[in-house]
């Protein structure tokens, strides 16, 4: 990615900013951090949200103020930003590197905009706080908004890089022809796509702790999130789906053995129906615990 590039520069790279998420841990708190991330580098997004926990609140680290934060350490940062996203979709858990932002308005005007992106209107009447520094929730809004209210989710920022699985960065990039706003406020049509976050995170886990317990026997993509938001609604419309968790186990079951896989396979439609009996553990640790027999069984009945 082009703009990423001037980041890796020798000199500190004027109007570069990261941003960092706290929630994993304070990088403040390092002595070693602390010194490249002096006080004039450093605006803290506070927010009411993070009232109970203010060491948790974002950080905006101006590049250009950062001492011995050179290119070798900068090119740590950004590997570190994909490795965390990657065990972030896979495990779980907040990463530290949120994104990389491109600005030529000063610190002050960046970090405002920012402040103003929490809190968002959410259709059941209340404010919402909006996770834009969650990787995995920007990648949620990069794929739902569309050019002008992506435009205001950007407002002073040109480009705004943030990791993403697998080992790369994606990229959003301000629209000059569609002009600038103050910030995005989020509509009911953008909630009904993002509401369904949770769902297809904990879908992600599920697919990759089977590939990762059954390698032989589950290989499978990540289902992308249009298509996962389809049969999520699907699922969560079924009559015995009641659950998050449920709605994820089943759309699991759907992607690694088949939308059709309870009528193709008898002895899975009948493991599926203790569950519903039993609805314990959780659908998706009862598929965890299913073990290899469960997987391999369906594999090779696939192929009878």
């Amino acid at each position: 990615m082009q703009a990423l590039h001037e980041i890796l520069q020798a000199d500190a790279p004027e109007g570069w900013y990261l941003l960092l998420d706290r929630t994993p841990g304070d990088p403040l708190a390092s002595e070693q951090l602390a010194a490249c991330f002096p006080e004039p580098a450093v605006t803290v997004l506070n927010d009411a949200f993070f009232a109970h926990a203010p060491e948790q609140a974002p950080l905006l680290i101006d590049l250009a103020q950062t001492v011995d934060f050179g290119p070798e350490e900068r090119q740590a940062w950004l590997s570190r930003g994909t490795d965390d996203i990657g065990d972030s979709l896979r495990k779980g858990g907040a990463v530290m590197v949120s994104a990389w932002l491109r600005s030529a308005q000063p610190a002050e005007q960046v970090a405002r905009h920012l402040k103003r992106l929490f809190a968002q209107p959410h259709p059941d009447g209340r404010q919402h706080h909006l996770r834009y520094y969650d990787p995995r929730i920007t990648s949620l809004l990069d794929q739902s908004l569309s050019g002008e209210d992506k435009n205001q989710l950007l407002g002073p920022i040109d480009h705004w890089c943030y990791p993403a699985h697998p080992a790369a960065y994606r990229h959003m990039a301000i629209d000059e022809a569609k002009g600038r706003a103050s910030a995005v406020s989020l509509r009911a049509e953008h909630w009904a796509r993002l509401d369904w976050a949770a769902h297809y995170h904990k879908l992600l886990r599920t697919v990759a702790g089977l590939s990762e317990l059954h390698p032989d026997a589950v290989a499978a993509q990540w289902p992308d999130f249009p298509l996962a938001l389809s049969w999520l609604r699907e699922a969560a419309a079924l009559p015995w789906v009641d659950t998050e968790d449920e709605a994820a186990g089943c759309v699991a079951l759907w992607w690694l053995l088949g939308r059709d896989c309870e009528e193709r396979y008898p002895d899975v439609a009948a493991e599926l129906e203790q569950y519903r009996q039993d609805r314990a553990p959780a659908l998706t640790e009862w598929l965890l615990f299913a073990g290899a027999e469960f997987w391999n069984k369906a594999r090779q009945q696939s192929f009878a």
